[in-house]
């Protein structure tokens, strides 16, 4: 019994100790999170993957288990997800158009992409001085 609590013990020290390394090597990113209620447009890359945003930073690519035609041409999207905050493998997303069966595209994995290039707003254009 006493070797049992040594061994557990032993086992919390090396959580504790190895924990904040992890956290803090690049080699381990933290998991991205596409919040499932705050997903607000798609678009469609191939028959396997798509681009969701949650906000205009925060995108992901996810890839899928099966094809997905239909959200080429889809009007509407939803998330079924199990519970949880975060898309994860093995979530659908449910497309479709108005008239017409819906497709079950099978979540396999979601990649952070990195934010929209956006114009500044005082950039010149080409050719035009800035005197």
């Amino acid at each position: 019994m006493q070797s049992l609590r040594l061994a557990a013990l032993g086992a919390a020290i090396l959580v504790v100790i190895a924990g904040p390394s992890f956290a803090e090597d690049p080699q381990y990113p933290a998991t991205p999170c596409a919040f499932v209620d705050q997903i607000d447009n798609f678009q469609y890359l191939d028959e396997k993957s798509a681009i969701l945003e949650t906000s205009p930073s925060k995108r992901f690519k996810v890839t899928f288990f099966n094809t997905c035609r239909e959200l080429r041409w889809a009007i509407f999207a939803r998330v079924e997800a199990r519970p949880g905050i975060c898309l994860a493998k093995g979530d659908k997303i449910i497309v479709g158009r108005d008239h017409g069966a819906a497709e079950r595209c099978i979540i396999d994995s979601i990649e952070a992409l990195p934010p929209k290039i956006q114009a500044s707003p005082a950039a010149t254009p080409k050719g035009e001085d800035s005197r």
